[in-house]
């Protein structure tokens, strides 16, 4: 029987059989959504009707006036397909399709960003560097606390004499604290930039984190000391691997009860006992020293003994003149800030 091959747009009737091949790998792709909407964008390629590939990711800036120059997509993995033998024979046709794709879409570029893991085997026009820790829960308890900094160990055991309470939360529930998570991404916001003027987390919408943690596979974990939260972080899962996206801390509820180490330790062996194989730190410089802008988030993810793992990503560029004005653009951290909930 002669093969039959078809890459067509992601839409709708095709997203969830893509999404459930997409999740069944290693790494999955921690930021795509449960369900279709008309943010996705990418394509998925058929063998005589079966899904064996794709690669879908989140347009971005695709807003009134501005999109001529900033309409992108973000991509949180790789090209993904069912077999390393299937990737080899078909990838090549695949990508030269997804560009031509992009170009009639009037896409700027491709961006595989720092959630990106796993081997590069796309040409990049842009390369660059993204590096996590992971933290491998197949281990013992005990080995994953002797790999704690002993500041941290020492953190953990004044939260409970502090009576800290560990908690987690999922849909609607997470609702319930979303206040509490905007208030206090923006706090550790204003004390990263006080510490260096370069630092940056972006701030994005209600309603971006709102349809995030209706999501299933996403959970609020949360740090409480006496009703009051001390500590917040969002965490997506996607293969095997559950990945820190973003959260904060009250700095006074934390120096005096450590709430936020104590979050992170009973993180792991919650997921630990539900068969998650690593949690991922979320993204860290590459190496960084003292005088790297986010050298405070290198340290404090690497003293929960994780081990340091660095990815190639980058970017595709499809037109050359747009992308450089999105890039300037992108330089620009006041402008950035004020327009982080569109671009």
């Amino acid at each position: 029987m002669q093969e039959s091959i078809k890459i067509i747009p992601v839409n709708a009737e095709i997203y969830s059989a893509y999404y459930k091949m997409v999740q069944s790998t290693q790494w999955g792709s921690p930021m795509l959504p449960m369900e279709y909407n008309n943010t996705l964008w990418g394509d998925v390629i058929y063998l005589n009707n079966e899904i064996i590939g794709g690669w879908v990711g989140t347009k971005r800036g695709d807003v009134p006036i501005v999109r001529i120059i900033t309409k992108s997509v973000y991509f949180d993995s790789y090209p993904i397909f069912k077999t390393k033998t299937i990737e080899k024979h078909y990838l090549p046709m695949f990508m030269d399709n997804i560009k031509k794709h992009a170009k009639k879409d009037g896409i700027a570029m491709l961006n595989l960003t720092h959630w990106i893991r796993g081997e590069k085997n796309i040409q990049l026009d842009v390369h660059e560097k993204y590096a996590t820790f992971l933290v491998d829960l197949q281990s013992e308890q005990d080995f994953l606390w002797s790999a704690l900094d002993s500041t941290k160990q020492r953190n953990i055991k004044k939260a409970i004499k502090n009576e800290v309470a560990f908690h987690t939360c999922k849909n609607e529930e997470s609702l319930n604290y979303l206040n509490d998570f905007q208030q206090l991404r923006e706090i550790t916001q204003t004390r990263a930039i006080s510490s260096h003027k370069q630092a940056s987390i972006l701030l994005k919408s209600n309603a971006f984190f709102s349809q995030m943690m209706q999501q299933d596979n996403v959970t609020l974990l949360l740090g409480k000391y006496e009703e009051q939260v001390g500590s917040v972080a969002l965490v997506t899962q996607g293969g095997n691997v559950v990945y820190y996206h973003s959260g904060g801390s009250d700095i006074e509820i934390n120096r005096k009860t450590c709430c936020s180490t104590y979050m992170f330790w009973q993180s792991f062996l919650y997921f630990k006992a539900k068969g998650i194989k690593y949690f991922d730190m979320g993204g860290v410089p590459c190496d960084a020293d003292e005088t790297h802008p986010a050298y405070g988030v290198y340290r404090f993810k690497k003293s929960f003994g994780g081990k340091y793992m660095e990815f190639d990503g980058g970017k595709i560029i499809i037109a050359p003149f747009r992308y450089r004005l999105l890039q300037f653009l992108l330089s620009q951290r006041k402008l950035l800030r004020l327009f982080s909930t569109k671009l």
